[in-house]
C-alpha cells in the first residue's frame, strides 16, 4: 500500500515538470506514461504504460497497459485497464475490465456489467452500485450499497442500507457493520458465513469501559447489584414494544440506535466544550449574529458551502491538487459539524432564554447545546421536511461563522491600513504642501 502511495506522489511530482506543455496541449507522453489534463480530459489513445487523467470531466476510452489514475468531477472508465485502477471524483462509472485492483472514492460509484475486476476492490462513497463480477475481495464503506453480481472473494462492508439484486452471489465470507440486520437470501450466501456487528453498541461499551465509573458499573452489573433480573427483563420488554411501535425495529436495533446517538451526542458536547472554553467571545459573537440575522446567515451559508464543495472539482482539475482533495473534504465535514453545533446551541439558548433567564455558565451552555442536538435529531423523523430542516440549520450556522470571520478579517485589515506612519515617512513629507516624492498629495497640508 505504501509503495502504491509513493508511486502516486512521484507521478504527481513528475507532472509538475511539464506544466507548460499540459496547459497548452493537455496531452503528453513522458517516460512511456500518458498524462491528460484539462476541463474535459479524455484519454482516447492507447497508453503504453500507466495513464494519469484529471479534469472536471475525466474519461478513459483507450486501453491502458499498466495502471490508470483518474480524478475529476465526473469520472468514467470505458476501456480495459491491465493493471490497477485508482479513481477519485464525484460521480464515478467504471464500464471496462480491470486486470488488477480497484480503488475508488467519490459520492457515487457504479461498476457496470462490463467492468470485471480481476483483483481486490476498495470503494468509499455515499452510494455504491455493483453490477460487475469481482474476482477478488470487496472492502466498501457507504450509506447505500447495492450488489447484483458474483463476488468470488470475501466481502467486508460498513453500510446503513444493504440491498442484493437477483444476480448477487458471494462465494467467500460476508462481514458487515451496520445499525440493523439485513435479510440476506440463501441464494446469495449461507447464513453461517455471515457476520454482523453493530459498531454503535460496541463503541459505547468500549467508551464506558475506558472510564473508572464504567468499570465500577460493569463490576456492579456482573455481581447483580445494579438491577434485578426481573427489572432488566421488564425494561427490555418495554423498550422492545416501544421500538416496534415507533421505529419498526426490535429491541436490539433500538439499543444500537440509542447507543449510537449517545456516542454522537457525547462527542458533539466535547467539541462544543472545547470551543466554549478556548473561544468564548467568538462563539458568543457567532450566536448573536445568527439570532440577529438568521435569513442573511442562511444566504451566507449557502455561498460558503458552495465555495467549499466547489473546491473539490477545482482541485481535481490539476494533477497536483488531487492530493489536497482529502483535506478539502475533511474541511467540509468539520465546517458542517461546527455549524450544526453553533446553530443547535444558538436556537436552544434562544428558546430557553425566552422561557427563563439563564446565567451564561459553561454548564448551562453545554446543556443548551445538548438540548438543541436532541431537538434537531427528532426532526429526522419528519417525512420529507426533516432533512430540509437539518440542512437549513447547517447553512445558518455556517453563514454566521462565515460572516463573523469575514467581518473580523476586514476589521484587522482596516486597522493595519490605518496604522500611524513611521517617523521616517513623516520627515520625508514636503512642508509646503507640494506633491510628495511618490506623486501623491497630502490634503491635510
Amino acid at each position: 500500500m505504501m509503495d502504491k502511495t509513493i508511486r502516486w506522489v512521484a507521478a504527481a511530482t513528475l507532472a509538475l515538470l511539464p506544466a507548460t506543455a499540459l496547459a497548452d496541449d493537455d496531452f503528453m507522453v513522458f517516460g512511456g506514461d500518458t498524462y491528460v489534463s484539462g476541463q474535459t480530459a479524455n484519454l482516447d489513445t492507447d497508453s503504453g504504460r500507466s495513464a494519469f487523467v484529471s479534469g472536471f470531466s475525466a474519461s478513459i476510452d483507450a486501453a491502458v497497459t499498466k495502471d490508470a489514475h483518474i480524478a475529476g468531477g465526473h469520472v468514467s472508465v470505458d476501456a480495459p485497464v491491465s493493471g490497477d485502477l485508482y479513481a477519485a471524483g464525484f460521480w464515478i462509472t467504471v464500464d471496462g475490465p480491470v486486470g488488477g485492483d480497484l480503488s475508488a472514492s467519490g459520492y457515487s460509484v457504479s461498476l457496470e456489467k462490463n467492468a470485471t475486476i480481476g483483483g481486490n476492490s476498495r470503494i468509499a462513497a455515499r452510494t455504491i452500485e455493483i453490477d460487475s463480477d469481482l474476482a477478488g475481495s470487496l472492502l466498501a464503506v457507504a450509506q447505500d450499497i447495492t450488489i447484483n453480481t458474483e463476488i468470488t472473494g470475501d466481502v467486508m462492508l460498513a453500510v446503513d442500507n444493504l440491498t442484493f439484486g437477483p444476480n448477487a452471489k458471494i462465494s467467500g465470507l460476508l462481514s458487515y457493520v451496520g445499525p440493523t440486520d439485513v435479510e440476506i437470501p440463501e441464494s446469495v450466501i449461507s447464513a453461517d458465513r455471515v457476520t454482523h456487528r453493530r459498531i454503535a453498541g460496541a463503541a459505547l461499551s468500549s467508551l464506558a469501559q475506558m472510564t473508572a465509573a464504567g468499570e465500577a458499573l460493569h463490576d456492579l452489573r456482573e455481581n447483580g447489584a445494579v438491577r434485578t433480573a426481573a427489572e432488566i427483563a421488564a425494561g427490555k420488554e418495554a423498550v422492545k414494544v416501544a421500538g416496534e411501535k415507533t421505529f419498526g425495529h426490535d429491541d436490539d436495533n433500538v439499543w444500537a440506535l440509542l447507543a449510537g446517538f449517545l456516542v454522537t451526542l457525547i462527542a458533539y458536547v466535547i467539541i462544543a466544550a472545547i470551543f466554549f472554553n478556548f473561544a468564548p467571545a467568538r462563539t458568543e459573537t457567532i450566536r448573536a449574529r445568527l439570532m440577529a440575522k438568521p435569513f442573511a446567515s442562511l444566504c451566507y451559508g449557502f455561498l460558503a458551502l458552495s465555495m467549499l464543495v466547489g473546491a473539490v472539482p477545482v482541485a481535481a482539475i490539476t494533477i497536483v491538487g488531487i492530493v489536497l482533495i482529502p483535506f478539502v473534504i475533511l474541511l467540509i465535514v468539520a465546517a458542517c459539524i461546527l455549524s450544526y453545533l453553533v446553530a443547535a446551541y444558538a436556537l436552544a439558548w434562544g428558546i430557553l432564554s425566552k422561557i427563563k433567564p439563564i446565567s451564561p455558565s459553561l454548564t448551562n451552555k453545554l446543556l443548551a447545546t445538548a438540548a438543541g442536538i436532541v431537538l434537531l435529531s427528532m426532526t429526522h423523523y419528519l417525512w420529507f421536511f426533516g432533512w430540509i430542516i437539518n440542512l437549513a440549520v447547517v447553512l445558518i450556522g455556517l453563514g454566521a461563522i462565515a460572516a463573523v470571520c469575514g467581518k473580523g478579517m476586514m476589521a484587522r485589515r482596516a486597522e493595519s491600513g490605518s496604522a500611524p506612519a513611521s517617523p521616517a515617512a513623516v520627515e520625508d513629507k514636503p512642508a509646503d504642501g507640494s506633491p510628495a516624492s511618490d506623486g501623491s498629495f497630502d490634503p491635510k497640508i
